[in-house]
């Protein structure tokens, strides 16, 4: 589950940075990294990123599935862990402002927001998860079979000019 928010976090981190519109900014200015934030909380990233605590939580309770003698134990730890995960995740998403407000110009951040908050930018986003979901299941038997594909020719080309494994 986590792996799942980490590789949405990563392709809604690739999808924007594949946007045509990048410049290098010099000096970030407070309402550039603003204008940064708003495109990063349009797009779900910052949510990707608070979504890890999430993921971890829920593994917790799955293991007090099998052991119930800890659920109280558990429950205290993770209450006492929610401020660090908070503040690693602040510092995550200050770290992916400025990432992205040194990629994009601070007009370009603003019209990116303006498509994610106009209806069919907000279509993109209701859908973009679904979407996530099924890619991902098809993109793990496919990078499987697709690595095992390519070390099989590998192997055949190094054996024809007489290298073996």
């Amino acid at each position: 589950m986590i792996r799942r928010s980490l590789v949405r976090a990563a392709v809604g981190l690739a999808l924007l940075c594949a946007a045509p519109a990048f410049a290098q900014a010099p000096t970030l200015t407070q309402s550039h990294l603003q204008a940064a934030r708003e495109v990063m909380d349009l797009t779900g990233v910052s949510q990707s990123i608070t979504n890890i605590y999430n993921e971890f939580e829920r593994s917790a309770q799955d293991l007090v599935a099998t052991r119930p003698e800890m659920k109280k134990d558990m429950e205290a730890v993770i209450a006492e862990l929610k401020p660090e995960a908070d503040k690693r995740a602040d510092e995550m998403a200050r770290t992916a402002t400025a990432i992205f407000a040194s990629k994009m110009t601070e007009p370009d951040l603003k019209e990116v927001a303006g498509f994610f908050r106009s209806p069919v930018g907000q279509r993109y986003n209701t859908l973009r998860p679904q979407a996530m979901d099924e890619i991902f299941k098809e993109l793990q038997p496919w990078s499987l079979q697709t690595s095992q594909y390519l070390f099989d020719r590998f192997s055949q080309e190094m054996r024809k000019r007489g290298h073996t494994f």
